[in-house]
């Protein structure tokens, strides 16, 4: 790719709006933009109450150009919880009212994006001379409107898969009907038919890929999750006392998986206050969720008695957080079953920070890595209760080999290699 081009992302969540989704790319703009690229972002306005990034200090760099479209999808669906009576009745009114409206996946939040999205992104193109053009989903239906560029511009279009599309347990799949679900797949096969590349972060999605278009093998490829020096810092462990500080960090997937895992936890606290309540005095664990309502696990920890030990506290940006990450004895980490095979993010920077990791959940490729990477320990959520006593009592560590290399990581390598690996010149 030639140097100073310019490039447009597609990216449905981005600072300055909350939201997981808008990190990978709000930290790969960040770094193309350092290299002179002049990155302009499309991407959705969810409105003054969904703003607040913990990331948006990345995108604000003089080449970074963001340009907000409206959201084109009723909020009452991105909820939850639903509070009033009204929020309830608007939500069955949707559910049933969009089907009518868009074909596929109801709760994907691109479904009716089309006209405005390529309005803009044609504006763009044809202003800048821009020649490659990155979209990243979930939500996905986006990545099928933007085919219609290919037919009036000379671009590279490449696919960002974060997460299962047509597979898995994700984003409604399991409640689809037959025709919703076969829509979708005829939009993915569309999608990796028509794009010039496909990366994804996850070797899981990778394989699926592969094994479901092998003459489209060609075009997929892996550009891992990152971690970002400038946001970890230099990991700097705390003296060994006391007191032990677990601590939880991150995004909710699963609620309800979350809430059961939660509730072993809440055993595991009662049998140690019970048993050794001078010991229980000094335990801590400390929970910064992102992107999900705590009050109802609040109420959990309180009805448990368990307030003082479990606190729940504000998201934190990364500068903030990590250095209580690299603090803590460890980080008790839940990951719901539909999410076993997905190495996140947020266990690559767990890892370099050099803090154990308690895995919660089904064995799976997560698990693997976390022990293969010697990263800590995993547990099933039925033995929480009986695994983590003794971890909180002290009388066992969760122990962490060192063995994780980093250097595959890191932002510069990953924005490294989609340049000038992934980006070539379109044809």
């Amino acid at each position: 790719m030639q140097p100073g081009a310019p490039i447009l992302i597609v990216s449905h969540t981005f600072p300055p709006f909350r939201g997981i989704g808008g990190r990978r790319w709000a930290k790969l703009a960040k770094e193309l933009a350092r290299r002179g690229h002049p990155v302009h972002v499309v991407h959705a306005d969810h409105g003054s109450e969904l703003t607040g990034s913990l990331w948006d200090a990345d995108a604000r760099h003089p080449l970074i150009h963001r340009h907000p479209l409206p959201l084109r999808y009723p909020k009452v669906l991105m909820k939850r919880p639903l509070n009033t009576m009204a929020e309830k009745i608007g939500y069955r009114i949707w559910l049933k009212l969009l089907p009518l409206l868009a074909k596929g996946n109801v709760f994907d939040r691109s479904v009716r994006w089309g006209a405005v999205l390529l309005s803009a992104c044609t504006t763009l193109i044809e202003q800048h001379g821009i020649r490659h053009v990155i979209a990243t989903a979930p939500p996905f239906a986006l990545l099928h409107q933007l085919l219609a560029l290919k037919r009036d511009h000379n671009i590279m279009l490449v696919a960002d898969l974060r997460d299962p599309w047509t597979w898995g347990e994700v984003y409604g799949r399991t409640s689809m009907t037959p025709a919703q679900k076969a829509a979708e797949d005829r939009l993915e096969a569309e999608v990796v038919s028509g794009y010039d590349a496909v990366i994804t972060p996850s070797p899981f999605i990778l394989e699926h890929l592969r094994g479901a278009y092998p003459e489209h093998s060609g075009k997929f490829s892996v550009l891992d999750h990152i971690i970002d020096p400038d946001e970890l810092g230099q990991p700097t462990k705390r003296q060994p006392d006391e007191d032990l500080r677990i601590i939880y960090a991150g995004s909710v997937y699963n609620g309800p998986g979350f809430t059961a895992y939660f509730a072993e936890v809440l055993k595991a606290f009662g049998a140690v206050q019970r048993e050794t309540p001078e010991r229980w005095a000094h335990l801590a664990f400390d929970l910064f969720i992102t992107g999900h309502g705590t009050d109802a696990w609040e109420r959990m920890a309180k009805e448990a008695g368990q307030q003082e030990r479990i606190r729940f506290h504000q998201p934190l940006p990364g500068p903030k957080l990590f250095p209580m990450i690299a603090k803590a004895d460890f980080v008790l980490a839940y990951m719901p079953p539909e999410k076993r095979d997905f190495v996140s993010t947020k266990f690559n920077e767990i890892a370099y920070l050099g803090t154990p990791i308690l895995h919660v959940g089904e064995p799976g490729g997560l698990s693997q890595h976390i022990v293969q990477q010697q990263l800590g320990a995993t547990l099933l959520v039925s033995d929480i209760a009986d695994g983590l006593v003794p971890l909180l009592k002290g009388t066992r560590r969760v122990l962490h080999g060192g063995t994780f290399n980093p250097q595959p990581y890191l932002l510069s390598g990953i924005a490294g290699k989609l340049l000038n690996t992934i980006l070539k010149e379109p044809t």
